[in-house]
């Protein structure tokens, strides 16, 4: 029998590690921060609901999951009917005051006047003006992190989820991530026509502020919620781990700010993960999307 001499490549440790794994590691084993690029849209709507591209294909936002698992849809239908207009009025009005907040962050100082953002701004830029170094104000400010952001010039962080067997994931678009006294603040925007609570109306409330301080605090907790989805991906995906978390919401009557303890953040991440079951068990269909055809024969010669 004639033998057969093969050429053949020793890897050390080092380098094998990085050919063996692919280029974004589910475990963060790899370097992967920098060999993964977004091309093309990274924003997605399908069935009607946001999605994002990642390397663990198209994920829902973090919105899309809360919106199918969170409150009375039938309700909110009943209230849109009532409301012609008031929930397109409220986006137009959310995206208008987060594009001056990233140019103000940014250093932006003068602003035409605009009866839609005007009286909603009143008291934000003192409360933004506490953050020092901003990384992070719609997208990434700091060359590091531009691979996160696609041709459609919007950026997202992601997660693929705790479920080892399974892709049970989500992506999303963080407002700020900025210093303030050397900690890492992972801040969250909020336009609202009422104030927002921290606690549950209790039984010295009035009547007639119950229905609104009830409210308020749902709006809270959802935004609690929001803000530990997006540590999770944060952490994730670009590598830092957020010490501070605060709510700001801008409303016609005054800027508020709230800052949520540790103990409180990691709560809502065991509460996040398990809406995110709850999405993937009840509400979740497999995206239909046609990918894009590669001619290999076409590509080799």
């Amino acid at each position: 029998m004639s033998s057969i001499t093969i050429d053949v490549e020793v890897l050390n440790k080092e380098i094998e590690k990085s050919k063996v794994c692919t280029t974004y590691s589910r475990d963060n084993l790899c370097s992967q921060y920098v060999n993964y690029k977004s091309l093309g849209d990274t924003r997605l709507s399908i069935d009607g609901s946001r999605h994002y591209k990642t390397p663990f294909g198209a994920l829902p936002s973090v919105t899309t999951i809360l919106s199918a698992t969170q409150g009375n849809k039938a309700a909110l239908e009943r209230w849109n009917k009532k409301n012609p207009g008031k929930r397109e009025e409220a986006a137009r009005r959310g995206t208008a005051v987060h594009s001056r907040m990233e140019h103000y962050l940014l250093g932006e100082r003068d602003f035409p006047k605009d009866e839609i953002v005007d009286p909603f701004w009143k008291g934000l830029p003192e409360k933004l003006d506490k953050f020092e170094n901003v990384i992070w104000a719609e997208n990434p400010v700091q060359d590091d992190y531009g691979w996160t952001i696609g041709g459609d010039g919007i950026s997202r962080v992601w997660h693929p989820g705790a479920d080892e067997g399974e892709t049970h994931g989500w992506a999303g678009a963080p407002d700020i991530i900025a210093t303030y006294q050397g900690k890492v603040v992972l801040g969250d925007l909020k336009t609202s026509n009422g104030l927002y609570y921290g606690k549950w109306p209790g039984p010295d409330t009035p009547r007639d502020e119950y229905g609104m301080r009830r409210a308020g605090f749902v709006k809270y907790q959802k935004c609690c919620m929001q803000l530990a989805a997006y540590h999770l991906a944060i952490e994730h995906t670009i590598g830092i781990k957020p010490d501070i978390h605060m709510i700001l919401v801008a409303t016609t009557e005054r800027a508020q700010v709230f800052a949520i303890q540790g103990r409180t953040i990691e709560k809502y991440k065991e509460k996040w993960l398990q809406t995110v079951n709850k999405y993937y068990q009840d509400f979740y269909k497999v995206p239909e999307i046609e990918m894009e055809a590669v001619d290999l024969d076409s590509e080799e010669g």
